[in-house]
């Protein structure tokens, strides 16, 4: 199994409530020193922030504060997320952040398995049964696992593309019991290790998939 590609990166913030009214979009514009002038739309239901040049999307609204890396990138961190994570919840100070998570979005390829079969495989116990219930071919199985491990949440999702490659896309939601959010450097080594988690448990799931 081959990483080619991390498709999309993100960390998302999650409030008791979000006063948008009371944000400074100029704050905002100022995140990314040395680029492009960002794009920004303001309404009462949501603030976006687009940095065309990264592409980085922050968005702010439905008690959220998203940060988003839009772009395909060979490795991970190549925009400090956790800092701008940081950067946005210093500036909404007086909410109170009750959950934070990661996303990540990757494209693998699996030079020597059908990508179909691995996933139909991995979840589906009696291929056949559902054969005859639907009265047709099963082609394809896209898996949603939810799970938690120690207090982490996860969700994730495995999407055959072709025959060689799929898209993968985890979720790991950490609730924040009116705590802190944690340091940034905490943020960021939290950020890696979650990825790290994805990269060597998806080879052991993938495999059990072949069998």
């Amino acid at each position: 199994m081959i990483i080619e590609v991390v498709l999309a990166q993100n960390i998302t913030l999650v409030y008791k409530a979000l006063d948008l009214q009371a944000i400074e979009t100029r704050k905002l514009k100022g995140f990314m020193k040395g680029q492009v002038k960002p794009m920004v739309m303001d309404t009462p239901e949501m603030i976006v922030v687009m940095y065309p040049q990264s592409p980085l999307v922050i968005q702010l609204g439905d008690r959220r504060i998203r940060i988003t890396l839009q772009k395909e990138t060979k490795n991970l961190g190549e925009i400090p997320l956790w800092e701008i994570a940081s950067k946005c919840n210093q500036l909404v100070s007086e909410s109170i952040i009750v959950a934070y998570g990661f996303n990540y979005d990757i494209g693998v390829k699996l030079a020597d398995k059908d990508a179909y079969a691995a996933t139909i495989n991995l979840l589906v116990p009696d291929r056949r049964m559902i054969e005859d219930a639907l009265e047709g071919r099963l082609l394809s199985f896209l898996p949603r696992i939810k799970f938690k491990r120690e207090q982490t949440l996860y969700d994730l999702v495995l999407e055959p593309k072709d025959k060689h490659h799929i898209k993968v896309h985890m979720n790991s939601h950490f609730e924040s019991k009116d705590t802190p959010l944690p340091s940034e450097t905490q943020l960021q080594g939290s950020f890696y290790g979650e990825y790290g988690y994805l990269t060597s448990m998806l080879p052991r799931l993938l495999l059990k998939g072949d069998k």
